[in-house]
């Protein structure tokens, strides 16, 4: 007997740019159904991604291609930064961006703030393979609160801010606020950097372009660059890093021997090359951000 497949679709917080679009996906088995105070929290088994992370149906990471988006996000602003010691990170729920920080020696400390326990719960349970150890580590301080009050009472403290969101529309709404930034920057210490998931070039360029000039008020110096995810709205996804430090001056040198310092850790997308290369867009979607 032929085997029926499952599939499961988008419902709802369609990405801005597109009017009609649904992504479906083969399921093996499905893990985990729930509902927290937030929102509903699905885990599947898919086929070709693996334990998946689904929040109010909408794709939050894979086992499959989590790295690049974990690393993306998190190992710019760490290789940048002169000696990053003291990391926030706000949302982050599956562990992953939390993993990624603590890889790093120079860290003494790595604060994460995401408001929904209960995905850190479910992660923990069905998706270990992305934070690994990273909930035990001595330097980790785990907090369940608004991440949007947590940084309105805090100054001068952080030497880089990893937002690590779902998209806007759901408990993430209010951080891509003006307001929001320049409570982050007033976080952040001298030279310290923030860096956003900031949406798919594909199928949100709009909400790009927005948090990138919204970045542009608050910080002198803002980036995007992009990483093809296959798992996120249609592949190509954007990482926007912003500081009051000239990032931009850190030269290719300078990466290198560092990442070559920082030899022992395993990293499978992140690199001096990939870093300088993912700033280069074509005409078409670097006429979005002009």
């Amino acid at each position: 007997m032929k085997k029926r497949t499952q599939q499961f679709f988008f419902e709802g917080n369609v990405p801005q740019d597109v009017s009609e679009m649904k992504i479906g996906f083969r399921i093996q088995r499905k893990l985990y159904e729930g509902k927290s105070p937030y929102q509903n929290i699905h885990v599947f088994d898919l086929y070709f991604y693996g334990k998946t992370l689904f929040l109010d149906k909408v794709l939050q990471t894979t086992e499959k291609d989590e790295f690049v988006y974990h690393e993306m996000l998190c190992q710019s602003p760490l290789f940048l930064h002169p000696q990053a010691k003291n990391i926030l990170i706000i949302g982050g729920g599956d562990g992953g961006s939390l993993e990624e920080v603590l890889k790093h020696a120079s860290v003494k400390q790595a604060v994460m703030v995401e408001i929904d326990k209960k995905v850190v719960e479910i992660s923990k349970q069905y998706l270990p393979s992305i934070s690994k150890n990273a909930f035990k580590d001595k330097r980790t301080t785990l907090l369940f609160e608004d991440g949007k009050e947590f940084v309105k009472n805090h100054y001068n403290e952080f030497d880089i801010i990893i937002l690590d969101l779902s998209d806007p529309g759901g408990p993430a709404q209010d951080l891509i606020s003006p307001s929001f930034y320049r409570d982050c920057k007033k976080a952040l210490k001298k030279n310290g950097i923030v860096s956003v998931q900031s949406g798919s070039f594909t199928t949100q360029a709009k909400l790009v372009a927005l948090i990138q000039k919204r970045l542009q008020k608050v910080f002198s110096h803002v980036e995007v660059r992009w990483a093809v995810v296959p798992s996120y709205q249609a592949g190509v996804y954007t990482f926007t890093m912003a500081s009051d430090f000239n990032f931009k001056k850190v030269s290719q040198s300078v990466l290198v021997k560092k990442f070559r310092k920082a030899g022992r850790m395993k990293l499978k997308y992140w690199s001096p090359e990939i870093h300088r290369a993912a700033v280069v867009l074509p005409h078409y979607l670097a006429s979005i951000l002009r």
